[in-house]
């Protein structure tokens, strides 16, 4: 009786998370590995995808911290581009050595009223990392998928081009793969060279 019941628990369980995995089956995981399994709620293997299923529901938690506005508990902003993004110093210290190191020595002359703010320009200072290659790494570090190419890099306006050559498509790859590599995320850089 204990275990029919455990096992229902479970299965309500997976059903509840199996609605919120949009990653699970084709994209990498924060590790750098893959996983091809969705699990079902008929021949659900409890042991195997509930780790899987655990770390896609805190990952779609985290991820409110990032985009939902009602969410916003941000602790510090970086400027980029002239808008001011929110982050959480834990979350980026965990992720990223550099902002481990950048926030463990203080930024006291950017605290003037509330949080510290830290300019993109100086935390990169001889390259450029634009507002919407920043958005998919910050992504990234908060939620370990890696979203497609905004539309304002990824949509041409000529019909014709195949979109690989094309001045915003290069400009976004290379500033995520210089936000990717600067700021120390070793899987990313592999996954943008993919």
């Amino acid at each position: 009786m204990i275990a029919s019941s455990s096992k229902t628990q479970v299965m309500e369980f997976a059903n509840e998370l199996s609605s919120s995995l949009s990653f699970v089956s084709s994209s990498y995981l924060s590790n750098g590995s893959s996983s091809h399994n969705v699990p079902s709620s008929t021949g659900y293997e409890p042991g195997a995808n509930l780790e899987l299923l655990s770390l896609s529901k805190l990952s779609g938690s985290i991820e409110k911290l990032l985009v939902d506005a009602e969410y916003d508990y941000s602790d510090a902003d970086i400027i980029v581009e002239g808008i001011s993004v929110g982050v959480h110093r834990c979350i980026l210290a965990a992720r990223s050595l550099f902002f481990h190191e950048l926030f463990k020595k203080g930024n006291d002359n950017s605290v003037k009223e509330g949080k510290p703010k830290y300019l993109m320009s100086e935390l990169v200072p001889y390259g450029r990392v634009g507002y919407e290659a920043f958005t998919v790494f910050l992504n990234y570090l908060y939620t370990g998928k890696l979203k497609p190419s905004p539309s304002e890099v990824s949509t041409c306006v000529d019909n014709s081009c195949v979109h690989d050559a094309c001045r915003p498509a290069i400009n976004y790859a290379v500033e995520l793969m210089f936000a990717s590599a600067t700021f120390q995320m070793k899987e990313l850089v592999m996954l943008v060279q993919m």
